[in-house]
């Protein structure tokens, strides 16, 4: 037990701080005593002995004190001193560096209290020193744990980010033009083989989507985007878009909804669609025969609320007990030979369930192997308002076929060519008029000079980006009337925002590769005038940075260019257009090089990487991608020499479009 001597004790102590002293000496603190009127100190042999000195070797002076408190906190702990002393503080307690012998600094909380007399004025104070330098250098190294953690995070993002518009950029071009080109005369076998490579692409898009919103949800960006929506189109829309593959199995697809379920609801219509689409989806890929039925009904109303109850009922396979109970685990299949036979994820059903504890619901399944599944979900909306029941329903949204109801005038803003080409043809074959623009500035000029019935708009452009040409059209607008509705198209996927695009005036966006049904749903749902139809898809405004590319892919191949072009005749025109495109990036590359501008030069190999992508020239496209990582990373010196390898793979490509033999596939 510890001892304690007359030495641990002012010279004017009285009993009752004999026994505070004992006390605190209990506690290994340091104590401290100040007559503030005659400036005698006390400080006891402990204060002392915590940062290195014997008793003897400091004076008890109130400059012992304050000549060690680190400069950096000094005028701090002074203004603290003197504001509860002769201020509004009511107690005294402040966390400080103060200097040991050594050298090192520790850290020191001291607290204490004044004696006052009947005036207030303060005329002794007494209090201690606590050591917490180990507590301090705990909370610094979880502070670094946790920056380090965020950053971590923040990496991973970004990683999914760019790999999402890696991904995405080439698919364009394949997506596309395979749209492009089944709406061609094709004999049964080209259009078989067609159909086949869409539907790998569009199963490589799907894989791709489900990861990047698990990741999202992990790291809980994800929120509900809640408006007015109508129910029963909702789902018939949704079960439109499953029909066909219901309909190549042989399968029935119906759903019902009681009559007592609201018409417009108030929530995440493009959520729920989510759900019922990993649902729907996964109960026709599992089932051969018979049928899928959707129910839905009212589970509970309470105030504004009301809690459905959904039901997807098939007649497939059926999941065996012992893995219902972690099929909504990430990563999990039924069983080992399902992932061999019918593929996927194991995503869906996790995103599922996130996305409905999100509209504050719950999920389960009900399955017997053999006979089938019932997959149940509960979700809460909110009740619409009284403008969206006036309102007459929409029809529902079905297959966008033959020319529209109304040619529209549309402006394509896009500095790729390539993605110009395949945006123009599928609005050409609708029966639409088409302008482009290279860039935002382009844009401006040509809004200025004339109507359109609908913007277009890339959202990464040199010069002017998309969200500043957005601007700057609403600016005109705001003095001469009107409002041109803009579309918004981008390659990047995670990290954007909604937000982004409204905050620049657009009224939708769409996601590329771009989909023919889904760009013409977004242009021509303004056919008849500006609406109220939300986006739907989620964009990003900034490049992120990813891992670099750790192999090279395979050189260019004529026959992969030919057919991603969808045939000679799209291939002719693509290669027509690429000394001067390639060439145009280029020089703007070396330009930037040469001005030391780093976001510039991130422009012209961003534009490079994209057209590359779409003549499937791999190495290229590689390339032109580990020119923006290190336009990102701001080193030039590195990107010089790569500019130059970057030139040397656009030239092999040049001279291997120009020996394309197309005569060969022209039959």
């Amino acid at each position: 037990m510890p001892q304690i001597s007359s030495d641990d004790l002012p010279p004017f102590a009285t009993a009752s701080e004999e026994r505070f002293a004992l006390a605190v000496r209990g506690t290994n603190d340091g104590i401290w005593d100040w007559d503030i009127r005659s400036g005698e100190v006390f400080f006891s042999p402990r204060w002392k002995d915590m940062i290195g000195y014997e008793d003897h070797e400091l004076a008890n002076e109130f400059s012992t004190f304050e000549t060690r408190v680190h400069p950096e906190d000094h005028d701090r702990v002074m203004k603290t001193v003197n504001d509860y002393l002769y201020g509004s503080l009511d107690r005294y307690a402040v966390e400080f560096r103060f200097q040991h012998k050594d050298g090192s600094w520790r850290w020191i909380l001291a607290r204490g209290r004044a004696l006052r007399d009947a005036e207030g004025k303060p005329y002794r104070m007494a209090g201690s020193h606590t050591d917490i330098t180990e507590q301090k250098l705990s909370e610094e190294q979880l502070r670094h744990a946790r920056l380090a953690a965020e950053a971590a995070n923040r990496a991973k993002s970004a990683f999914l980010a760019n790999m999402s518009h890696e991904i995405r950029t080439p698919m364009n071009g394949i997506i596309g033009m395979g749209e492009l080109l089944l709406n061609t005369k094709l004999d049964p076998k080209q259009h078989e083989y067609l159909l086949m490579l869409k539907n790998s692409a569009e199963s490589l898009l799907a894989l791709l989507n489900d990861v990047l919103d698990f990741s999202k949800i992990e790291a809980g960006k994800m929120e509900l985007d809640e408006q007015d929506f109508d129910l029963r189109h909702t789902i018939a829309d949704t079960l439109l878009a499953l029909g066909v593959r219901a309909m190549q199995k042989n399968l029935t697809l119906t759903h019902k909804v009681t009559e007592d379920v609201p018409v417009i609801l108030l929530g995440d219509d493009g959520r729920l669609r989510q759900i019922l689409i990993n649902l729907v989806g996964n109960a026709i890929k599992f089932t051969d025969r018979g049928e899928i039925i959707v129910r839905v009904r009212i589970e509970s109303r309470a105030l504004d609320k009301t809690t459905l109850h959904f039901e997807i009922h098939d007649t497939g396979i059926g999941i065996s007990p012992e893995v219902q109970g972690r099929i909504f685990d990430a990563f999990t299949q039924a069983e080992t030979n399902t992932n061999r036979r019918y593929g996927g994820t194991g995503l869906g059903l996790a995103i599922c369930r996130d996305l409905v504890e999100l509209m504050q619901g719950r999920i389960w399944v009900e399955s017997e192997p053999g006979k089938g599944s019932t997959f149940h979900f509960t979700a809460v909306f909110g009740e619409a308002t009284q403008d969206s029941l006036d309102k007459p329903s929409a029809p529902a949204t079905g297959p966008l076929l033959g020319l529209a109801e109304k040619s529209m005038k549309v402006l394509v803003v896009e500095d790729g060519r390539v993605n110009q080409l395949v945006a123009a043809k599928l609005l050409e074959e609708r029966g639409h008029r088409v302008e482009i623009a290279n860039n935002g500035q382009e844009a401006v000029e040509k809004v200025r000079d004339g109507d359109f019935d609908a913007i277009l708009m890339d959202v990464h452009m040199p010069e002017m980006n998309g969200f500043q040409a957005t601007s700057a059209i609403r600016q005109i607008e705001e003095k001469h009337g009107g409002h041109v509705p803009i579309i918004a198209m981008t390659a990047n996927a995670l990290k954007g925002d909604r937000e982004q695009c409204i905050a620049a005036g657009m009224d939708d966006y769409v996601s590329k590769p771009i989909h023919s049904a889904e760009l013409l749903h977004a242009v021509e749902r303004f056919m008849h005038g500006r609406t109220a139809a939300p986006p739907r898809l989620e964009i990003t405004g900034t490049p992120a940075e990813a891992a670099k590319p750790k192999k090279r892919g395979p050189a260019f191949k004529a026959d992969v260019f030919v057919a991603a072009a969808g045939g000679p005749e799209m291939a002719k025109e693509l290669i027509a257009i690429y000394a001067e495109d390639s060439d145009k990036f280029l020089q703007d590359a070396s330009a930037a090089l040469s001005a030391g501008n780093a976001v510039a030069l991130y422009e012209a190999a961003h534009s490079l990487k994209g057209m590359l992508g779409v003549y499937t020239a791999t190495r290229a496209s590689e390339t032109a991608s580990h020119l923006c990582h290190l336009a990102q990373d701001g080193d030039l010196f590195g990107a010089r020499a790569l500019l130059e390898k970057l030139k040397k793979e656009c030239a092999r490509l040049g001279t291997a479009l120009a020996n394309v033999d197309l005569s060969s596939s022209s039959d």
